[in-house]
């Protein structure tokens, strides 16, 4: 039987709410931000809630995972060899968290019915499609960072990883979930709130980073991220009838692709 939350200041609720996003989004610890009464509590973590912060987050891991690349190059370590190892060491941040997200769907779209699918997507194995889909996402990311000049792919990276989890906050706004358990329901009904917060918030981290860019360049990008949204989008509700938690990690996946493609044809 689970304790009730404590009662929370403004500020121990800015916490929680971190340390919710970052443990969804990362494999960093995130005790040090509770409270001892949070500590204690046995409450479930305000998933929803802390939707406002997931923008910020992904725009961090981009900037680390950029400095991750200059640090590299400066290095003299060759661009593409740089750019597969930050995206490894994205990969050891994040626990690869959407990577499985995108081969589980891209295996789920094998299935012939809509029970199928989300039935394989369920199973913890991979398969050639997903493997396919695996290959092919950090071929385009990583070719795409190593195309651009260092100081540039250092703000590819955190525009494009800070659109990536914008577009987690749009799916579940759009769509209903596929399944009535797992992360799907514990952002439904998705509080409108920390909706507008978390998207706002993305809007002013985009500005914040086109220091070095041009308007036409920032309004591209995110034009590139809502159309790799739609289409996922689009794919999930005739496949599945929803979004399910492997949705939302398959469109962060996709929407980085196109994003640091299209960095590409704008430098």
């Amino acid at each position: 039987m689970s304790t009730p939350a404590p009662a929370e200041s403004f500020g121990a609720r800015l916490r929680l709410d971190l340390a919710c996003g970052l443990s969804l989004l990362t494999r960093l610890p995130v005790g040090w931000l509770l409270s001892p009464a949070q500590r204690a509590s046995t409450a479930l973590w305000p998933m929803g809630r802390s939707i406002w912060c997931w923008p910020l987050i992904g725009a961090a891991i981009g900037a680390v995972v950029g400095a991750v690349f200059w640090l590299l190059r400066l290095g003299h370590v060759a661009a593409l060899p740089a750019a597969g190892l930050a995206l490894a060491f994205q990969c050891v941040l994040t626990g690869g968290l959407h990577e499985d997200g995108l081969a589980d769907m891209a295996d789920g779209c094998g299935g012939a019915t809509r029970e199928r699918r989300l039935e394989i997507m369920r199973d913890s194995r991979i398969g050639s499609y997903g493997v396919m889909a695996l290959g092919l996402s950090l071929l385009v990311r990583a070719s795409a960072v190593a195309a651009l000049p260092a100081e540039v792919a250092v703000l590819a990276l955190a525009v494009s990883a800070c659109l990536a989890r914008a577009v987690l906050l749009v799916l579940p706004a759009c769509l209903p979930p596929a399944r009535p358990d797992g992360l799907a329901r514990s952002l439904n009904p998705l509080p409108r709130g920390p909706l507008w917060v978390g998207l706002a918030l993305a809007g002013v981290s985009i500005v914040a980073l086109a220091g070095e860019m041009t308007v036409l360049i920032s309004l591209s990008a995110v034009a590139i991220a809502l159309a790799a949204c739609g289409l996922v989008g689009m794919a999930a509700r005739r496949l599945l009838g929803g979004y399910t938690g492997d949705v939302l990690g398959a469109a962060a996946v996709f929407t980085e692709c196109l994003v640091l493609a299209g960095f590409t044809a704008l430098f």
